[in-house]
């Protein structure tokens, strides 16, 4: 009920704001409503276009009566408890997500993506490595310049493969030469992919920072992407490390399977009696759908080129020796297609980090953002080892009351990030602290700029002020009707027997049949149903009994015995029968043999409070609900303008 209504509360038709919007429509009490405010709610819950909408002055009581209960929730401090607060607050924090968000940046991202994931790269890279959370800043420095020399000894005419060979800290550059092959997005990190895709063909990036540590790139070719790829696999499995011996058993086998393939017998076949892969083995050597990029390159160029249904000779890989089969090929999907997929991958991919980055430093610009880096310098000289033990505490470095940075009307002191460097996670030593300040620097100034801005999103967007209003007096309107009504004709057990005694009479069973139905699985036991049954009812027999009759010398139960009371309407089958003592059907229901027998005719009669419990709650909670309205319009007096009303459209 509570989603439910804050639903119908939470979704606003926005209105322009026109002359004459601000005239006062009604007073409820001491509290004014505004023309603007009532059309706003009114067209807001009158643009279905399922549901009848009411006429303005149809929709009067309703509006009112809203208004009235959510003054008397804030009277009675329904807005201050702290559970009303959280809610709120957690609401708050959702309908805020999509306005800490660059649309357009975000946009311009995923069209990024698609294209990359439409066109791949061929690249080669040198990497220098460095543990950028140990590495001192000598070391880091010493880094970058060693990546920056070999740029350009490259640039003056060495070759790059030689260089990748000789110096590169990818150890499969000793294989490859520095040559990565074909990829797109997603399969690097996004600053590796980001410089790859940019860097023009047969030129040298500048030196590419990654978690990794530095890396040069050359960008050797584009290419349409291929697509997706779906393969069936015989592999005889032999390590890089293996001997020759083992090799040349590994070929020996796959030439047997290769030969018996050319001898007609099935791939399926092949695959299942003899691959050593035993993930695909067992269907036959079907792989997963594979993307190009994701197999290597001399595996890729060959199965690409072959029709579905053909396959390859025997092949060497580093896991061994294989016989691919191509059972299917699809291109890549388009751009709508693709889009939601692509939406969630962005949202958990480093990319992600840089439109919001991007959105941060528009946010900065837009506030005035000013940073002192000298107070932080002198903030994280006071950090010791302590804060690897959690024991680090700024409040006995001194009062530390210098600013760190400004976002607009608000300063921040090298105190506020000391304890945001306190609050965080458990630190290791694997990161220096001065590697830790400045990662806890940027994260506060990132969460603070944010928090500057969630918190001016009701000045700046007129629609989320709105909202907030909307689901604040939508949640103090559940809670205090929660209270008045609902839980309370359910709690008042008293008054839900009072108001049944005054009332009984609206509620009563119609002509009902008192029937019996009887199901059991073995066909065979229908005779001995129909015998019993019509003398069950006059003799008392109870289920257990009736079983003993019908099913002999068995331990269990044969039949299902389930005694009812039948209004005319709700049963299609005893609907179907004469209302009259002993009448019996038998019918098939699905795997079962079912029989329904009439015991008697029961005359309409009230219903006992148990039985109609249901419906005297609701009406109950009716009840209690129109007296409430009752006292609310005598504690805050109604007047309604009716020149400003009839202006309502």
């Amino acid at each position: 009920m509570r989603k439910q209504l804050l639903l119908i509360t939470a979704c606003f038709c926005l209105m322009p704001f026109v002359k004459g919007q601000d005239d006062i429509i009604m007073t409820l009490g001491n509290e004014k409503v505004t023309k603007a405010e009532f059309e706003r709610i009114y067209h807001k819950n009158n643009s279905s276009v399922v549901y009848d909408n009411k006429t303005p002055r149809e929709y009067l009581d309703l509006f009112i009566n809203f208004k009235l209960k959510v003054m008397e929730a804030k009277a009675q401090g329904y807005d201050t408890m702290s559970s009303f607060i959280n809610e709120l607050g957690g609401y708050r924090d959702q309908l805020a997500k999509p306005y800490l968000r660059d649309k357009e940046q975000d946009e311009q991202m995923l069209k990024e993506t698609y294209r990359r994931i439409a066109t791949e790269v061929n690249a080669s890279h040198i990497a220098v490595k460095v543990a950028f959370t140990t590495a001192s800043p000598a070391d880091t420095l010493e880094a970058y310049n060693k990546i920056l020399a070999l740029r350009n000894r490259i640039l003056k005419g060495e070759s790059f493969e030689d260089i990748a060979v000789a110096n590169s800290d990818d150890p499969s550059a000793k294989n490859n030469k520095g040559n990565l092959g074909w990829f797109s997005a997603f399969r690097m990190v996004y600053a590796f992919e980001d410089a790859a895709y940019k860097t023009p063909v047969g030129q040298i990036s500048m030196p590419v920072k990654t978690r990794y540590g530095y890396h040069i790139i050359r960008t050797n070719a584009f290419r349409p992407a291929l697509g997706d790829i779906l393969l069936a696999n015989i592999m005889m499995r032999v390590r890089p490390s293996a001997d020759s011996a083992a090799h040349q058993a590994g070929m020996e086998k796959i030439n047997k399977c290769y030969s018996l393939l050319q001898q007609g017998e099935s791939f399926a076949d092949v695959a299942r009696k003899y691959s050593e892969d035993d993930a695909s083995a067992k269907n036959g050597g079907k792989m997963r759908w594979l993307s190009s990029g994701e197999l290597p390159p001399e595996i890729e160029e060959v199965v690409f080129a072959l029709d579905s249904g053909e396959y390859t000779e025997p092949m060497k890989s580093e896991y061994g020796y294989h016989i691919f089969q191509v059972l299917g090929k699809r291109p890549v999907k388009s751009f709508e297609e693709m889009k939601s997929n692509l939406e969630e991958r962005i949202a958990q991919d480093e990319r992600q980090k840089n439109t919001e980055a991007i959105f941060v430093d528009k946010l900065k610009k837009e506030y005035g953002f000013t940073e002192y880096p000298e107070n932080v310098a002198a903030l994280i000289s006071l950090i010791d080892t302590s804060l690897y033990e959690s024991k680090w505490d700024p409040s006995l470095k001194g009062e530390l009351i210098d600013p760190v940075f400004t976002i607009g009307d608000r300063d921040y002191t090298q105190m506020d990030l000391g304890l945001y460097i306190k609050a965080g996670r458990k630190y290791t030593k694997k990161e220096t602290i001065e590697s830790i300040g400045k990662r806890k620097y940027d994260d506060f100034v990132k969460e603070m700029v944010l928090q500057y801005e969630k918190d001016r999103l009701d000045q700046k967007y007129p629609e989320f002020r709105y909202l907030m209003e909307e689901y604040h007096d939508g949640i103090l309107l559940f809670n205090i009707t929660d209270d008045m009504v609902w839980s309370k004709a359910v709690k008042d057990t008293l008054g839900l027997q009072q108001y049944y005694n005054l009332h009984k009479n609206n509620y009563k069973w119609q002509t009902r049949a008192d029937v019996s139905k009887y199901s059991t699985k073995d066909s065979s036991l229908e005779a001995k149903i129909v015998q019993f049954a019509p003398q069950r009812s006059s003799r008392n027999w109870t289920p257990k009994q009736f079983n003993a009759l019908v099913c002999g010398q068995d331990t269990l139960p044969c039949v299902e015995v389930a005694d009812l009371k039948v209004e005319k309407g709700s049963d299609p089958v005893v609907d179907s029968m004469e209302w009259k003592k002993g009448t019996l059907k038998a019918y098939k229901e699905k795997d079962k043999t079912a029989v329904v027998c009439i015991n008697g005719i029961l005359k309409p009669q009230t219903k006992l409070l148990k039985e109609a419990r249901g419906l005297v709650t609701a009406d109950y909670q009716n009840e209690l609900e129109k007296a409430w309205i009752k006292e609310l319009r005598l504690k805050y007096p109604v007047v309604i303008d009716e020149k400003v009303f009839e202006t309502i459209k």
